[in-house]
């Protein structure tokens, strides 16, 4: 699977131009980082992120963690009120592909009650970063199975990646960036209600027919999801060649508000492009599904009805969706 992916990136990055072009390692902690260590731990390190996160103060100061390599098999949750960075090890932060840490869990809402208690990972504050870790669910098919909760805002991920088959990637509120990330699932996989996040060359893939995203905003300005510059692809484990079989999205609700501008879309995505919700409830009335010069052959046939082809990104820019002041939090090296 690495060498598929790195293979996708490869071309990725010839097609987009995006920054996957400059490798950069970051292999060992910063000065002043809290460190954890799977194994070969030393006095003042620890063994689980959690106990890491739980280690820092609750208070307004910038804190960074480091994660030395290994697969760390815990769910995580963080909630502290100053500024937090992890860090992943790699010997390319510029992409997910040489991400060397990965958190795995296996739970679902089915068991536990509710959505966001199932995620592996759950970010429930404002003011946060994380680098170059791979973040999975690996419960798989029926139930919604998180692999990340976000909820706040100025949250920004670069070169993660996130693993899971159904409401793989949670963006519930705030302002929030994703550059260069990695995203796999099967079903409404980058879903939310009130947030507003940009997808800056992501990888984008699909394991099983069904929509990528559901957004389900309570009104027509509580929401919108932009993917920019992302390639829209098949996962490299998926169940056949699902031509025509995956729909850029679903509306969740009626103010449904989803844009992809720039992207390649595979032979998988359906001539429609777009999905009802259902038939008792198509949820179309106030939608925003839009392209801005798609290409690929995804990018071909007679789009739903409900749906618009755009003549620019006007209002679609990163500026546009997280606000001029994005600069003084997103890490524009991944912009």
């Amino acid at each position: 699977m690495h060498a598929f992916l790195f293979l996708a990136a490869f071309l990725f990055s010839s097609i987009l131009g995006s920054p996957l072009e400059k490798r950069v390692s970051r292999t060992t902690p910063p000065s002043g980082a809290v460190v954890v260590r799977q194994s070969g731990a030393t006095s003042g390190q620890f063994t689980t992120i959690q106990a890491a996160i739980n280690s820092l103060p609750n208070d307004s100061s910038a804190r960074t963690i480091f994660i030395y390599p290994g697969t760390y098999s815990e769910q995580v949750i963080i909630s502290r009120a100053g500024q937090l960075t992890i860090y992943g090890s790699t010997t390319d932060s510029t992409s997910y592909v040489q991400n060397s840490v990965t958190i795995t869990h296996s739970d679902s809402a089915a068991q536990e009650g509710s959505d966001q208690p199932s995620a592996t990972l759950q970010v429930l504050k404002a003011n946060f970063a994380l680098y170059n870790v791979n973040v999975k669910n690996t419960y798989g098919v029926g139930s919604q199975a998180l692999a990340l909760a976000a909820y706040g805002t100025s949250q920004g991920y670069y070169g993660v990646g996130f693993y899971g088959y159904q409401d793989t990637l949670l963006a519930e509120t705030g302002d929030q960036f994703y550059g260069n990330c990695y995203i796999e699932g099967a079903v409404d996989f980058i879903w939310g209600q009130h947030a507003f996040a940009f997808f800056q060359n992501a990888v984008i893939a699909s394991k099983a027919a069904g929509s990528i995203t559901a957004d389900g905003p309570s009104s027509a300005t509580d929401s919108l999801f932009v993917i920019n510059q992302s390639n829209i692809i098949l996962a490299s484990d998926a169940t056949s060649s699902l031509t025509g079989q995956v729909y850029l999205g679903r509306p969740w609700s009626q103010y449904a508000h989803v844009v992809y501008t720039s992207c390649s879309l595979g032979a998988h995505i359906n001539p429609a492009g777009w999905s009802i919700w259902s038939t008792a409830t198509p949820n179309t009335a106030d939608v925003l599904f839009a392209e801005y010069a798609s290409t690929g052959a995804g990018a071909s046939g007679t789009r739903a009805s409900f749906s618009k082809k755009l003549t620019s990104t006007s209002g679609y820019t990163i500026a546009s969706v997280l606000g001029s002041g994005y600069t003084s939090w997103v890490d524009l090296s991944y912009v």
